[in-house]
């Protein structure tokens, strides 16, 4: 009797597709994770590759910026360098050293905590506010004449909120009122506002005031703004930062809401067509058109760390901010934490910035600093460097950032680094099934253009750092790179190099041992 003939197929030689993965500082970790990088980027993701240059900006010609401490952009770049203002490296204006929040409103770009605009049509800054005094002046049920001052349309316009004090002879007309109409020495408001009377021998103030906030942003054509001393959410006037307490009943007037919730604000910003007031345990959302119509509405939830609110980024209606426990994304629900792989580090002073698809943050551990990218479509982190970066700035595609020392950086110049140094160390890679799987190699295919070099270090069981290969770049696209390793528990693997270079695939090759 013939047995059934049995094929042996079984191949004791197998192999496994690594997917490489961003950096992973957490216990929860997975083959291709990185433990550190330096220069890498994952713009080309599943490929890992070296990013590109950085390059540093002039103001003019010859001058680059330097010694600044804040960053912005309004079609062109505007920076604070000690008390100048700049724009398109430009000398527009005078502000207070230090840094700087802004916000766009309409033609005016407000400069926070100094109170000011800047109005690019005419490139010059002006005060938010404005205060004027003088002795003489006469009233009548709707009208303020004054003798002696300063003409009243240079500080004053139709439709703003003054307040009127000083006045001694009839303290009555010493209130806030809406300026219906002005002339070089005429004020008229609503009929019947005032007391008839005149003022002769006291000093008469007028004062179009602007509220005391920690933060600002801008939406639906209003300056919008927080303060931590009275707890009140303000917004200003539709289409004018400069008037926060006109309210004549109109969809156009000015906005205030005291809050009663526990906790300093963080930070606020536009979310879609939301405006949004952060603590670190609560958020205040503002839903609505106009002041009629506006509603608040409070949540706990995991909210912005004090000392980030320039972590604050909309990216394709998606907010991205730095929590107490890591990085999350906001569009309207719960949000996420898209750093979970950060573990339990720390980091504070967070600031951001984003070029309509990755989210740049540069953040402090310690006294050590991490300038990371996150790939939004990707879902990966990549550390760059240990740059400090204090404010970012976006025109059009182009990404832009002040260093610590007031240097100002395109983040991406397009261009490849021939010279630029890079370091990616992996995880490391364990044994599985009590040692029946024995790594033999571990197959890289790389790209490495002519001038570029990679080198490939191992660690086994936690000994020392040994190189074990060296590849010069080639002319052709692809190149092979070839690592074996001696039986252990664990390896490790670093690849550093210099010049432009691409990952594009790591795969495992490993024997099967017996099951007995």
């Amino acid at each position: 009797m013939l047995l059934p003939q049995i094929t042996n197929n079984i191949s004791k030689s197998k192999s496994e597709i690594v997917a490489m993965r961003g950096i992973n500082w957490s216990d929860q970790l997975q083959d291709g994770d990185m433990a550190n990088s330096m220069n890498l980027s994952a713009r080309r993701y599943p490929y890992i590759s070296t990013r590109r240059a950085r390059e540093k900006q002039k103001k003019t010609d010859s001058e680059y910026y330097s010694g600044g401490t804040a960053l912005t952009a309004w079609g062109k770049l505007v920076a604070v360098e000690g008390t100048n203002l700049l724009y398109d490296g430009e000398v527009v204006g005078q502000v207070t050293e230090g840094a700087k929040q802004f916000a766009v409103v309409n033609t005016k770009m407000v400069i926070w905590p100094d109170k000011v605009y800047l109005d690019v049509k005419t490139k010059t800054v002006k005060d938010l506010g404005a205060t004027l005094t003088g002795s003489k002046a006469t009233f009548t049920d709707s009208t303020m004449q004054v003798s002696g001052w300063t003409d009243l349309t240079t500080l004053f316009n139709q439709g703003d909120a003054i307040t009127i004090s000083g006045c001694t002879t009839e303290e009555s007309n010493n209130k806030d009122v809406v300026i219906k109409s002005v002339t070089a020495d005429t004020i008229t408001v609503s009929a019947n506002t005032f007391t008839a009377a005149s003022e002769t021998s006291t000093e008469i103030k007028l004062e179009r005031k602007i509220p005391n906030m920690d933060f600002i942003c801008e939406s639906e054509n209003r300056l919008w703004g927080c303060s931590n001393e009275t707890q009140t959410i303000y917004a200003s006037s539709m289409g004018d930062p400069t008037n926060f307490f006109v309210y004549e009943g109109l969809s156009t007037d000015s906005y205030a809401l005291a809050v009663g919730s526990e906790g300093n604000f963080t930070g606020c910003c536009k979310l879609t067509s939301s405006v949004l007031f952060w603590k670190e345990t609560k958020l205040h959302k503002i839903l609505g058109g106009y002041p009629a119509e506006y509603s608040l509405y409070t949540y706990d939830i995991e909210g912005l760390q004090a000392g980030c609110h320039k972590s604050l980024q909309v990216i394709n209606e998606v907010l991205f901010y730095m929590g107490l426990h890591g990085v999350y994304a906001y569009s309207g629900g719960t949000p996420s934490l898209i750093s979970g792989n950060f573990g339990d580090r720390s980091f504070t002073d967070a600031v951001a910035g984003n070029d309509g698809d990755s989210y740049y943050l540069s953040v402090k551990e310690g006294d050590e600093h991490h300038f990371m990218v996150y790939e939004t479509r990707a879902g990966i982190w990549v550390r760059e460097d240990g740059t400090a970066a204090t404010d970012f700035a976006r025109v059009g595609k182009d990404l832009y950032f002040m260093d610590g020392a007031g240097n100002v950086w395109l983040a991406d110049s397009k261009q490849d680094d021939p010279a630029m140094e890079w370091m990616v160390q992996f995880t490391p890679f364990y044994e599985t099934a009590e040692g029946r799987k024995t790594y033999s190699k571990l197959l890289l295919r790389v790209e490495l253009p002519k001038g570029s070099y990679l080198i490939a270090d191992t660690r086994a069981d936690g000994q020392i750092w040994r190189e074990c290969g060296k590849i010069v770049g080639r002319d052709y696209d692809a190149i092979p790179v070839r690592i074996s390793m001696n039986r252990c528990d664990k390896f490790e693997i670093r690849l550093r190099g210099k010049g432009p270079c691409t990952i594009l695939s790591m795969v495992r090759e490993f024997s099967v041992g017996s099951d007995v």
